[in-house]
């Protein structure tokens, strides 16, 4: 049978999926008020230019702006203030601590409870200066009325050791020195990656003269001779970026996404990264009423494993509130927040099994969402089976003019088929 109204539709998908979504409305009676966990990307820029980087970050310029003005922090704060997310994570994307200025301003004004820092250490060159650094850490802290609870937590794997501007084995062991003698009010800690699972823990624990113990399958503690601890998360090992390139993918050595994120999962099959609190150290990813967000150094933001990539806002044009409204106009979103990536991936798998094969493959959640809807045909496709989910559900509306308002309001129709059928026959353009 043939519906020629879907026909046209993929004949120009990215029109027909805006106006879907103009045409689209959702019956939650409220929506996400707060965050969950909130990710700020400082600068795109890194000067330890690891041959692994899922970023592809090293000193030179991807883009026209690599990095938040003063003016754009000031606005992050107040945009990560108002959104009351439980947990900050100032990360990658490039190294924060090429911004130690907006590190500071963040830890000393942020209204978050809890704080992660994630470097190279490549700044850790000299007892003195790695003093020096984690001092002003502290002191920023310090004079944050919210008193939040932070860590620090250094990168450490063969790569980050062996890059072109390498951290040595000593700079870590002059922060977790400092760390331990100087009693910081804050935490360390290390993540690594599986496949140096046994081979970098051992070397910082010989570097320190420390004790390694097991936790589990990712995670180890090294006991200091202070008495002190440092928990070593082992995450897997992501084919993205400047990885895609390396002649060793340790696929055998690294479990896969699926496999990682299982003990995770709020049922059977549903993963929801978009609402959780990521704590791998607790070995806990709390799913929450919040939504995981996260803001890049050049401005853009979006709900972390929830929004479509035609769909990230900027940074000042809306407040928090009005920047999930509009999230939430999409059906995808609706889609990736109440069943979460896993349900996304067994979406396009049936629809495009080498566009599924390509985003797993990577191994990476942070891609996986943008690579899976990557191609027009797919993102408009997905659209249509979870807008007619939606509908069947009595979850949401839509204007009885859009030419597929009968076709979607009828759980009859196998829309997944008819979609399927036309994504593989190349029904619409690349």
């Amino acid at each position: 049978m043939h519906y020629p109204h879907v026909l046209e539709a993929f004949a120009d998908p990215v029109p027909a999926r805006e106006r879907i979504i103009r045409s689209f409305h959702h019956r939650l009676e409220s929506l996400p008020a707060r965050g969950s966990s909130f990710f700020i990307h400082v600068s795109e820029l890194c000067p330890v230019a690891c041959e692994h980087c899922m970023y592809s970050s090293d000193l030179e310029r991807k883009s026209e702006k690599v990095a938040l003005s003063r003016s754009e922090l000031e606005g992050a704060i107040r945009f990560i203030s108002e959104s009351s997310s439980q947990k900050l994570n100032i990360t990658g994307g490039g190294e924060p601590f090429l911004k130690l200025s907006s590190i500071l301003r963040l830890l000393e004004t942020v209204d978050v409870p809890r704080i992660e820092i994630v470097t190279a250490g490549h700044w850790a060159t000299t007892p003195k200066r790695t003093a020096r650094i984690m001092g002003q850490l502290d002191a920023a802290r310090a004079r944050n009325p919210v008193n939040p609870e932070l860590l620090l937590r250094l990168s450490i794997d063969r790569y980050h050791l062996n890059a072109p501007r390498p951290v040595r084995i000593e700079h870590y062991g002059n922060v977790l020195r400092c760390w331990s003698e100087t009693a910081p009010r804050f935490a360390a800690g290390l993540r690594s990656i599986q496949p140096d699972m046994g081979i970098v823990d051992r070397m910082i624990a010989d570097e320190l003269g420390a004790e390694l113990h097991e936790v589990d399958d990712w995670n180890r503690t090294l006991l200091l001779p202070s008495g002190g601890s440092v928990p070593i998360t082992f995450n897997v090992f992501r084919r993205s970026g400047k990885a895609l390139h390396l002649a060793e993918d340790h696929r055998g050595a690294s479990k896969t996404l699926r496999e990682y994120y299982g003990p995770f999962e709020k049922q059977p099959g549903n993963l929801s990264l978009a609402t959780a609190v990521n704590d791998a150290i607790r070995g806990d990813y709390t799913a929450t009423s919040g939504l995981a967000v996260t803001l890049n150094s050049d401005g853009t933001f979006w709900i972390f494993c929830g929004t479509a990539p035609d769909r990230k806002l900027l940074l000042g044009e809306q407040n928090f509130a009005e920047a999930v409204a509009y999230f939430f106009e999409d059906p995808l979103t609706h889609l990736l927040v109440d069943e979460g990536i896993w349900a996304l991936s067994d979406l396009v798998m049936d629809l495009d099994p080498k566009t599924h094969s390509a985003a797993l493959d990577k191994n990476d959640s942070a891609a996986l969402v943008d690579d899976l809807l990557a191609p027009d045909d797919v993102r408009l496709a997905a659209t249509l089976i979870a807008t007619q989910d939606l509908l069947t559900r009595g979850r949401a509306t839509v204007d009885p003019e859009h030419p597929l308002a009968e076709l979607l309001s009828d759980p009859s129709i196998d829309m997944a088929r008819i979609c399927r059928d036309i994504v593989r026959t190349g029904g619409a353009a690349r």
